[in-house]
This record gives structure tokens, sequence and C-alpha cells, in this order.
């Protein structure tokens, strides 16, 4: 696993100055509906400690991703295309398509390990126990609003890219 985040973070680390300005929407839907469900579990591991033995993430958050995965799968060729136009890298002969994701997904997990206060997890905690019952699909498209509303200033590397005739496409 370590070699895997290694690789993940070489990835990253070379993509920093090719990437592009935003991410096009579709390619956005795809990288968000792949990173949820691992999303949940790793909140639910990071803040298991910081959280009382009845909150929704420390009891229902492995259930939750396992339900989030089986309603949206993403296709494992469709994820490396999306992750390609994120990073501004082409993984041709980086590896299958399933090693590409695998390590998007454990990309997530450690971004959410490193950079998720416990003092936010109560707060997290209600946010996906309100969500939760929103289809994966729901939720994707919540977040995909989220981003866009937030705006490319505000939202570290994930902005996305205006329709065509709002903006300029990357």
């Amino acid at each position: 696993m370590a070699g895997a985040l290694a690789a993940m973070g070489l990835l990253s680390a070379q993509a920093q100055a090719e990437r592009p300005a935003c991410i096009p929407h579709h390619d956005m839907r795809t990288l968000i509906r792949l990173a949820l469900p691992d999303a949940v579990e790793a909140l639910a591991t990071r803040c298991r400690p910081a959280l009382p033995a009845d909150s929704f993430l420390s009891n229902e958050g492995v259930g939750l991703a396992n339900r989030y995965r089986a309603e949206a799968p993403v296709d494992p060729a469709s994820a490396r295309q999306a992750i390609q136009e994120a990073t501004g890298q082409n993984l041709a002969g980086f590896a299958s398509d399933d090693t590409i994701t695998g390590l998007a997904k454990q990309f997530v997990g450690q971004q959410i390990e490193d950079h998720v206060p416990l003092k936010d997890c109560e707060k997290i905690d209600s946010m996906v126990e309100l969500a939760g019952n929103l289809r994966a699909d729901g939720m994707a498209e919540a977040i995909l609003l989220a981003l866009e509303v937030a705006g490319p200033g505000r939202v570290k590397g994930l902005a996305v890219c205006p329709p065509k005739g709002e903006g300029a496409e990357p």
C-alpha cells in the first residue's frame, strides 16, 4: 500500500505543473462517483475516535459506502480517462485501468486521513447522516453542484469547467 501511495503521490506531483485549470463536468462526475464510497469509509475510519458510539458514521458508514458502490459502479476505463483529465497526465502506459482506479481510491483515503481534523468529525457525521438518504448519483450531483457553486478559487484543484458557452473549456 505504501508503494501504491508513493506512486500516486509521484503522479500527483508530476501533474502539478501540467494540471488543467478545470476538470470537464462529465469527468468530475466520474471522479466523484469513483471516490464517494471510499471517501465515506475513510471518513468513518478517521472520525471513529472522535465520535460517540451511536454516531451515524460509526454505525452506518461502511454500509452507506457499500450501498454507494452497488448503486453507482464506475467503469475503470471511464475512471482512467477522468483521472487523466484531472491530472493532465497520459496514463496509457502506466498501469491497468483497475490499478489506476485503485491508486486513486487509496489516494482519497490518505487525503482524508491527512487533512480532515478530528475536531470537524461531529459536523461531518451530521452532514453525512443528512445526505445518507440520497442515492449515490444524487449525492454525486450534490457534491458536483457544491464544487461549481464554490468556484475555482475555493476548491483547491477541483474546479469544474463551465459548460460550453459560459466560459472557456480547457
